[in-house]
């Protein structure tokens, strides 16, 4: 497949004062749109990014874990959580800031592969992505992998595209210096090193001395690396051994990680089936994108081979993420988040076919595109309501008990978690923990006397344990007042039972 704008090596220049007009005014219309429908702080490793922060802020050092080298996340973050407070806006907004400046990256991008049209088409098709719509307002540090990994195949395309030599080496030497930040971002971004080269030997021919910029200096920065994890853990490979490590890949314990049926086609199944949640998190642009690729030869479209090579490896890192340990095939932990590196490629590859289209059947691209476009944003909004929910109930429920007179609190864990997290000095409530086992927690809530108890809502919708939230049906009656409840109205759902309520004992009570 080949890109079906003008060759390379024309010289022009990347955007032009029409584009640079449409970049903002779509950047500004994904912005608003995911703010207004923002979901915040509240995933299951969120706690563990807010502990990495507040070590950071607290004691001024880095905790020893597979976090350590990702400086690209923890920077920005403890940066915005020095001047904004260690609160919900601290933390998450150097992620919006990440993903808005995605959207202009796949503009930039597409203007590059396929012209303005495509541009704009790309950065329609970002805009309403379900998985990045979600992701952008939560703290997703695989938005930092995408942003660096997109800007170093730009700054590549641009370094072969460019005729003055000293613009072509200066391109090369910034490639290189976002290859290094999206290697800190994950390990996995040395994935970048054969999406370079794929694109290299397909433009051999504008090949020169100057490419010899990007292997100095990235083989320089690598280097810097090694040496700085040598002086400070005496292991120059701390990064990848701190990824086994800390995933539970290696050890006697390691086998209980064995590659199953349902590990291993996660993430095929995210791209082309609704989740446990009943969303499609790509949309269906993997559908429509595998519908033209094999329509192709008939309708005489085509896309971008650097695009289609950039999917093509992306997933290829994340589906063959395995290692052979004791006689099995184990795998570290697949995250929704863990996909969102296949998000540029594919709206890229897919705009490529939806210009070609165009082209030829322009009435036939029009619309397939709106119809495309509508179907996502019900989906981006849809995928969104779950989290939005789900943290909105434990931040109502929150509030509310910091403006109660000092009782004890009893609830779930997930609960709990989130009201310490959010307070800034010490916390006001006392907090017990109420077990997971539904028998257990009835058990115990019999047993109260004084304090508050808070049933359903929700918590974590992706990997929580909707299971170990009390239920408004374990308390007895006669012995608890209902004191307040919040979004009555929401449709019970698998992740959420039931609205959230907040009750207190009544004292005195048998």
């Amino acid at each position: 497949m080949s890109s079906p704008t003008p060759p390379p090596g024309t010289g022009r220049r990347l955007l032009e004062p029409a584009d640079w007009a449409w970049m903002l005014g779509l950047v500004a219309v994904g912005l608003a749109a995911r703010l207004r429908w923002y979901s915040g702080f509240g995933l299951g490793d969120d706690f563990i990014f807010r502990s990495e922060i507040n070590s950071l802020l607290q004691s001024r050092s880095v905790l020893p874990d597979n976090q350590a080298y990702r400086f690209t996340w923890w920077i920005p973050t403890a940066f915005f959580c020095r001047l904004l407070g260690l609160n919900e806006h601290g933390l998450i907004v150097p992620f919006v800031i990440t993903a808005t400046l995605g959207l202009a990256l796949v503009y930039a991008l597409g203007r590059t592969l396929y012209g303005r049209a495509g541009a704009i088409v790309a950065a329609l098709l970002l805009i309403v992505h379900p998985l990045d719509f979600t992701w952008s307002t939560m703290m997703t540090n695989d938005l930092m992998l995408s942003v660096f990994t997109g800007a170093t195949v730009l700054l590549t395309l641009r370094a072969l595209e460019l005729e003055d030599g000293t613009a072509r080496e200066r391109c090369w030497v910034l490639a290189a210096i976002s290859f290094w930040l999206a290697y800190h971002a994950k390990i996995s971004g040395l994935i970048v090193l054969p999406i370079v080269a794929g694109i290299c030997l397909a433009r051999w021919r504008r090949l020169d001395r100057h490419a010899l910029a990007f292997v100095v200096t990235a083989g320089a920065l690598l280097l810097a690396s090694a040496v700085v994890l040598y002086v400070f853990t005496g292991d120059p490979l701390f990064n990848y051994h701190s990824e086994l490590t800390f995933q539970g890949l290696d050890g006697p314990g390691a086998v209980s990680r064995q590659v199953t049926a349902p590990v291993f086609w996660y993430f095929p199944r995210l791209l082309f089936m609704r989740d446990d949640l009943g969303d499609f998190l790509n949309s269906v642009y993997p559908h429509v994108l595998l519908a033209l690729l094999v329509l192709a030869p008939l309708l005489g479209i085509r896309t971008s081979g650097v695009a289609a090579w950039w999917l093509l490896l992306a997933f290829l890192g994340i589906q063959l993420n395995v290692q052979r340990v004791q006689g099995v095939w184990i795998s570290g932990f697949r995250n929704v988040r863990h996909a969102h590196v296949l998000v540029y490629p594919l709206v890229l590859t897919l705009a490529g076919f939806v210009v070609s289209l165009r082209a030829r059947r322009p009435w036939l691209a029009s619309a397939g595109l709106v119809a495309l476009l509508v179907f996502s944003a019900w989906q981006s909004v849809a995928t969104t309501a779950k989290t939005r929910q789900a943290f909105g109930d434990r931040y109502h429920a929150c509030r509310f008990l910091d403006g109660l007179p000092r009782k004890p609190v009893y609830a779930d864990q997930g609960l709990w978690f989130y009201c310490n997290a959010m307070e800034q000095q010490e916390p006001r409530m006392t907090f017990h923990e109420l077990p997971p086992n539904p028998e257990d927690w009835r058990r115990q809530i019999l047993t109260i006397r004084s304090g508050y108890l808070v049933t359903g809502g929700g918590r974590e919708p992706y990997y929580g344990c909707p299971h170990c939230i009390p239920s408004a049906a374990a308390v007895p009656p006669g012995r608890w007042r209902l004191l307040t409840e919040f979004d009555t109205d929401v449709p019970p759902a698998s992740w959420r039972a039931e609205p959230i309520r907040v009750w207190e004992a009544i004292d005195g009570a048998p």
